[in-house]
């Protein structure tokens, strides 16, 4: 049978970084980790040593630790490539020899490897007619400079500048073989016009450009480039164009059939932009920072590209003027400005060639030709050696910007869309800003420069709830505001009011304009597909503030994979947002949008289904996740399965259900109530409860945990089955929060209805732990016995794992009591079982029981060399948090014992891990730590809270 082989790797250069893998874009890391990347991919396959990485990578001050940090960042990339590579593993791809580190020749795909195959091949056979058509295959990787966008420092951005050399050599002797040989030119002409761009020096680059327009029946235009790039060397440089340029010109001036140049018209000076909004409030880092982008690019006549993209509604074209106005004297040739009307509701998207056709009849009246590549090509000669503004409103998609965009350097343009535009910043090297709602203040001052500074400050809690209410949306506070100043008699408190009342819907925000906020945000809902429109609507059923992909999967019934292309056409018009990988989160007013349309759209039976899916999907997960924070526990007879059209996330281990229950805990509590207040789906309230004990007691929210449980009791059958794992939860619940009387008493109930051995010895094992907390003579006594009750029936049901933390757990009370030779015993035999049986939590259990036991028999020296141990092999496999949890309990120790020193010492270690290994910080070290350190600073130390 054959081994599947493995992924496909393939990385990208020439232009932005970015690597696949199998298909899926990557995420490379820190900009210090693609730095390093870069720098082995423009290697090619030569070998670099860590002496020459360390110069290439750090300009400066050279840190001591640089040799680790490279290390690090190898190995993380390493894992990148290979997800189940082992630690410390070599790996197929990223290898290292005597020579230093280099990518292995083969073993992955770079855009710049197969730029220089084709380049050679087109060499290879240039004799035989085929070399052109391989040369532009190599130039059309060629998307803009190497590495673009990154800030590299000097040596590496001279590597990467080799790199551009590289291509511009390729594609000169492309165009000498052209014009040399007859063959057309016309495929070379955009890579051309996109180097001399690059690099408006380039004399040879330059010359090949006037050849190829000049050939291609653009004379004029190609004189007009040697003006352009004479004037920039005469300006800039003091200098005349070299012989090559100069005969390239005299050649186009000798031609005999030239025609007489006619007196050229005056230029005129377009200024097109719209006047900006009275009311414009807000957004000053926006505009510093789009200002500063387009007056550095000014200055230095370069031509950027900036794409101010963002849901509708949120103020896209408002900033766009604003900023145009601002830096419009950087562009004194003038400001051209269309809305392209992407998302007109009636389909009329303002073509390219429709938008150059008012572009020319504005730059050169009565000469606008047919066809979008001519008016193009005579928009891009008439904006050369221009300094010009161009602001491309409300665009759809990328083939609606590329035909507008200047060909040479000194114009600038703004594009603006609900749309992520990515594929301009891939191939057009654009730079985005993602305009997201309003500051609170920001909000506070839009509503107080329509409304008066007065009437605001006069109803300040009811401004504010508006303010809450309207999202922070410009579009939604600007009609609010409108309704009010049409209505002198209402007031603010009055406003707030009918926002409230009407709260999860959009009638607030409707007026007889068509740019109210539904008519807005129903132009993108009506360029979505049908798949795509019906997960929108689903998703008004998600009530958590982000939802994962599976989740979103799951909600649709549809595979993975299909959900994810959903999902990116709703990120793509800007009704989601992807705030971290694969999770996705929506602006209130959307959310509401879309809750319309799923009552309006959506049967009751179709919304049924769907959330049933959803409860399906997080059951499965919370199930995975559960085993993995605490393996011992086996699962019972309400199991999950995966219903038809669920897709469930895969927890790979401890940490990975950590991350999850991190992420969707908020979600599952709030999907508890709504099955509770749901009569189809009320009975899935008690198990998808039942499932969460482990994680609110994980991450210590026992409030929310007995309130889950206590609902689930209020409507749940009292013959059921579950009632007694009900009650036995709520114990526990009630154990977190210190109400120890309740929880004995509900464990109690439990245990009289409880009638599965099995889940009997769990009761008498945590009967066990909790009297053994609560303490006294008499409740110690009372856990050793329900302990060795559960001993007992672990040992019966044939649960060894269970058995030893049992025996392990019975070594505490009996110290207390005073026993402490037959507590070492049993706790040591525990830990000898679960050395032998190689259960590495149990065996940290039975260490633990260990360490008690000394330290209550006053041996806190011998207690923590056991900690010790466990520390250390917890960090030998990488058992990051495990390792935190064993700390805590030596800094308690040495904390309560007063000895402080050794308690920093601890913490210090403790925060190294969290610092080092990018783990949470659950016990509070850095509290802790700064608590002590005061403590030891300060004359006469006060003891810290253990936390």
């Amino acid at each position: 049978m054959s081994t599947p082989s493995a992924p496909t790797v393939r990385f990208e250069l020439l232009g932005h970084l970015r690597a696949w893998r199998g298909g899926r874009e990557l995420a490379l890391g820190p900009p210090a980790q693609r730095l390093l990347l870069t720098v082995l991919l423009a290697r090619g396959g030569r070998p670099a040593g860590l002496d020459e990485l360390v110069g290439l990578l750090w300009e400066d001050e050279v840190p001591a630790s640089a040799g680790n940090v490279i290390q690090r960042y190898v190995g993380a990339l390493r894992r990148l490539v290979e997800p189940d590579l082992p630690a410390r593993a070599q790996g197929s791809w990223l290898v290292r020899d005597s020579s230093g580190y280099a990518l292995r020749p083969g073993a992955t795909t770079s855009d710049l490897a197969e730029f220089r195959a084709f380049a050679e091949q087109a060499r290879q056979v240039e004799a035989s007619g085929e070399a052109m058509a391989w040369f532009v295959k190599a130039l059309d990787l060629c998307r803009a400079t190497a590495g673009a966008g990154a800030a590299v420092p000097t040596r590496v951005a001279a590597l990467l500048a080799g790199i551009d050399r590289e291509v511009a050599t390729v594609l000169m002797q492309a165009a000498d073989l052209a014009l040399d040989t007859g063959q057309s030119p016309q495929p070379l002409l955009p890579h051309l016009e996109r180097v001399a761009a690059l690099d408006p020096f380039d004399e040879g680059v330059h010359a090949r450009l006037m050849r190829t327009l000049a050939t291609l029946g653009r004379r004029a235009l190609a004189l007009e480039v040697y003006r352009a790039i004479r004037d920039r060397l005469v300006d800039e440089l003091g200098v005349e164009p070299g012989p090559e340029l100069a005969q390239v010109q005299r050649e186009l001036l000798a031609e005999p059939e030239r025609q007489p140049e006619r007196p050229a018209a005056p230029r005129v000076r377009p200024a097109q932009l719209p006047p900006g909004l009275a009311a414009f409030t807000g957004r000053d880092t926006e505009l510093v920072t789009l200002s500063r982008v387009l007056e550095t690019a000014a200055a230095a006549r370069t031509m950027p590209l900036v794409v101010i993209d963002g849901l509708a509604g949120v103020g896209k074209t408002s900033l766009a003027i604003r900023v145009g106005h601002r830096v419009a004297a950087q562009f004194p040739d003038g400001q051209l400005y269309v809305d392209l009307r992407g998302f007109d509701p009636g389909g009329a998207v303002v073509g390219p060639a429709d938008a150059l056709r008012g572009f020319l009849e504005v730059l050169a009246p009565g000469s606008v030709p047919t066809g979008l590549n001519a008016r193009s090509g005579l928009y891009r000669s008439l904006l050369v050696g221009r300094r010009m503004l161009v602001v491309l409103d409300n665009v759809r998609d990328a083939e609606q910007v590329r035909p507008l965009l200047p060909g040479t350097p000194g114009c600038a343009v703004i594009v603006t869309s609900r749309n992520s535009l990515a594929s301009l910043v891939v191939s057009d090297g654009a730079e985005v800003l993602t305009l997201d709602t309003l500051t609170e203040d920001e909000a506070r001052r839009a509503l107080a420069r329509r409304l008066g500074e007065e009437r605001v400050t006069a109803e300040p809690e009811a401004a504010a709830e508006i303010i809450r209410l309207c999202g922070r949306l410009p579009l939604a506070l600007a009609i609010v505001a409108a309704r009010v100043r049409t209505r002198p008699q209402l007031t603010l408190t009055a406003l707030a009011t009918t926002l409230r009342e009407t709260r999860g819907t959009l009638a607030a925000f409707r007026t007889d304009d068509v740019g109210d906020v539904r008519t807005v945000f129903s132009w993108s809902y009506q360029t979505l597909s049908e798949a795509a429109a019906r997960l929108f609507r689903l998703l008004a059923l998600h009530h958590g503030t982000d939802i994962s992909a599976e989740a979103a999967a799951s909600l649709a019934g549809v595979p993975l994979p299909q959900g994810r292309k959903l999902l990116e056409e709703l990120t793509r018009i800007r009704y989601l947002s992807e705030h971290r990988p694969d999770r996705f989160t929506a602006h209130d007013l959307v959310r509401a949008y879309s809750l319309e349309l799923m009552e309006a759209t959506d049967s009751p039976e179709e919304r049924a289904a769907a959330l049933r899916r959803l409860v399906n999907h997080y059951r499965c997960v919370a199930h995975a996740a559960t085993l993995a924070l605490r393996p011992v526990r086996p699962p019972n007879d309400h199991v999950p399965v995966a219903e038809p059209g669920v897709t469930v996330t895969r927890i790979g281990g401890y940490d990975d259900a950590v991350a999850w229950y991190e992420a969707e805990l908020p979600t599952l509590t709030l999907l508890v109530r709504e099955l509770a207040a749901t009569p189809a789906l009320r009975s899935e309230t008690a198990p998808l409860a039942l499932s969460l004990a482990m994680p609110y007691e994980q991450f210590v929210r026992g409030e929310e945990w007995a309130s889950g449980i206590e609902l689930a009791l209020e409507l749940i059958d009292g013959d059921d089955p579950l009632v007694a794992q009900l009650h036995r939860s709520l114990g526990l619940s009630y154990y977190t929060v210190q109400r120890y009387e309740d929880c004995l008493r509900e464990l109690g109930r439990s245990m009289d209805l409880q009638t599965d051995d099995a889940e009997l010895a769990y009761l008498h094992i945590n009967f066990g732990q909790i009297l053994g907390d609560i303490g006294g003579p008499d409740r110690y006594a009372e856990a050793v016995d329900h302990f060795r009750r559960g001993m007992e029936l672990h040992r019966a049901a044939g649960n060894t794992k269970a058995e030893m933390i049992a025996t392990a757990g019975i070594a505490y009370p009996l110290a207390k009591l005073g026993r402490l030779d037959e507590a070492v015993a049993l706790a040591e035999h525990a830990a000898a079982l679960c050395e032998a049986a190689g259960e590495e939590l149990a065996l940290r259990t039975a260490q633990g029981a260990i360490a008690q036991v000394r330290l209550a028999a006053g041996d806190l020296a011998g207690a923590t060399e056991i900690w010790r141990t466990s520390i250390d092999r917890f960090l030998a496999s990488q058992g990051w948090r495990w390792a935190l949890q064993v700390l805590e309990h030596v800094v308690k120790a040495h904390t309560a014992a007063g000895d402080h020193e050794q308690a920093r010492r601890f913490l210090r270690e403790a925060v190294d891990i969290i610092e080092e290994h990018d783990v949470p910080d659950a016990y509070g070290a850095r509290r802790q730590l700064g608590e002590i350190e005061r403590a030891l600073s300060a004359e006469g130390p006060a003891s810290p809270s253990p936390g």
